[in-house]
């Protein structure tokens, strides 16, 4: 059944303006986690360059074979620098994936969530994302497979193939197909989130068929719906590296600024998603209301309601 899309962005806007206090919560833990991470690998370089040529000419610009070179000297230990990163990126994707059952609860409820609400089913829904992000991990793997043999064969067409841009227009198209086919597997994990809190769905392989088959059925103004959010937070991202190659290397102060302003921004574009994909979904059960649809379990009410009516 045909679902009426106009005005679902819009409203996935407002929903994320009205709950625009998870935005810069995520933001701010993002940013305290990230000056942990890079602090490591600030101390190393800096007990290099202050001592070193490579500060000047990677000051006035970047430059990649310095940049090598530099890594390349026994005194920077890539490994525990890119170790401490890993671990508090980790610590980040945990602290979001937490987050998630309160943020599509919040988008849902015609109503801001009390705190013990909004943490309340964080908590309930939890272990369902765990369980739903090992699922979408199985399912990317032939993606990753597929991927590296991409790769392969556009080096070897490169070297050996009698047009030398063959390589690289068969390497574009199938990065184009491969960042086209991860979205779609994405958008489907999505939609069975929502599913899950709409229904307080205990099986994830019950949220994951309900999700495959709506999106399926809506695949067109889902994806375009999806691509067009993805598309804005690509193009802030181009534009923002276009004048952060421009800018001398002294300015550093606005250079990290406008890098956590690209952050922001992707932040911000995530949650609207999210949002966007909350209002669609509540549209499509207007539309099934004529036709059998799951409900929620008697005697089994939402996050939000149990803890009002606990708090009551």
């Amino acid at each position: 059944m045909k679902v009426e899309s106009s005005g679902v962005l819009s409203e996935g806007a407002r929903r994320v303006w009205r709950y625009q206090r998870i935005l810069w919560w995520m933001f701010a833990v993002n940013a305290l986690l990230a000056l942990f991470g890079v602090r490591p690998g600030a101390e190393q370089f800096g007990s290099v360059l202050n001592y070193s040529q490579h500060a000047e000419r990677l000051s006035n610009s970047f430059d990649v074979f310095v940049f090598l070179e530099l890594i390349a000297k026994p005194e920077i230990q890539l490994g525990s620098v890119n170790g401490g990163a890993v671990c508090f990126a980790v610590v980040f994707f945990f602290f979001s994936l937490f987050l998630t059952g309160g943020i599509l609860e919040g988008y849902r409820a015609g109503r801001k969530l009390r705190t013990a609400e909004f943490f309340h089913a964080c908590g309930v829904f939890f272990w369902r994302w765990v369980r739903l992000t090992l699922s979408l991990v199985v399912c990317l793997i032939p993606i990753m497979f597929l991927a590296s043999m991409l790769f392969g064969w556009s080096a070897d067409l490169s070297e050996n193939a009698a047009p030398e841009t063959l390589g690289f227009w068969v390497l574009l198209v199938g990065a184009l197909l491969i960042v086209g086919l991860s979205m779609a597997i994405r958008l489907w994990f999505d939609m069975a989130q929502v599913h899950t809190v709409a229904y307080n769905e205990q099986a994830i392989r019950s949220s994951l068929r309900h999700a495959l088959r709506t999106t399926r059925q809506n695949f067109a103004s889902l994806f375009w719906m999806y691509f067009r959010i993805s598309f804005v937070s690509w193009l802030i991202l181009a534009i923002a590296l276009c004048v952060w190659s421009r800018m001398p290397g002294r300015m550093f102060g606005w250079s990290a600024l406008m890098l956590e302003v690209v952050v922001l921004a992707w932040f911000a574009a995530r949650l609207w998603q999210r949002a966007s994909e909350t209002v669609w979904y509540e549209r499509w059960e207007v539309a099934q209301a004529t036709q059998p649809s799951p409900a929620r379990p008697t005697g089994v009410p939402s996050p939000s309601a149990s803890v009002s009516q606990t708090a009551g």
